[in-house]
């Protein structure tokens, strides 16, 4: 919800003469295709195959304001509003085509790239075969978090005082770890 506070915020006390700050999302809920002057398109790919929501929102945002014309395809998802400028901002419009379609906690929601979740399934899959080869004992990820622990261990009785940091670090970050209190990132 504080994005979408954020850019009505700047839309509201936006300077004149100024950059836009309308978001340029590639990727999302509601993707900004282009920006003109009076003239700005969305995409939006749940109102693909949803003419009853298209129109709704056409309708909807006709009524704003400073909106000239609103043209909703759900064959393409698009939505093109033209505005007057002077009346309202590229950032009002972005803000209420997401609030009216209900779309703000899918636009708070930060996707992640298709790298962290291949690696993430790779660290599923190996921990599956980690718990099944122990009976459920441990997994991957806990087998991991006890062996950085015990070469802590084993650098702080070895080196003594000259393992710490590093030692101590590794002994605390794997009981961290392994008690649950790190973030998974989930």
């Amino acid at each position: 919800m504080h994005i979408l506070t954020g850019i009505l915020l700047a839309g509201l006390l936006g300077r004149k003469n100024r950059a836009s700050m309308l978001p340029m999302l590639r990727t999302g809920p509601v993707q900004t295709d282009h920006l003109l002057s009076g003239r700005v398109r969305f995409r939006v790919p749940s109102l693909i195959g949803a003419p009853e929501q298209a129109e709704i929102l056409a309708e909807r945002l006709r009524t704003l304001e400073g909106v000239r014309q609103v043209h909703v395809s759900p064959t393409t998802g698009s939505v093109l509003i033209e505005y007057r400028q002077a009346v309202v901002e590229p950032e009002l419009l972005f803000a209420a085509t997401v609030r009216l379609l209900g779309l703000e906690k899918e636009l708070e929601h930060t996707p992640r790239p298709a790298l962290v979740r291949e690696l993430r399934a790779v660290l599923d899959s190996l921990n599956r075969v980690v718990f099944d080869r122990t009976s459920g004992l441990l997994d991957f990820s806990s087998a991991l978090l006890l062996i950085l622990a015990a070469v802590g261990v084993r650098n702080m009785t070895q080196e003594g005082a000259k393992a710490l940091p590093a030692g101590f670090t590794l002994v605390w970050w794997g009981l961290h770890q392994l008690l649950g209190h790190g973030g998974s990132g989930e």
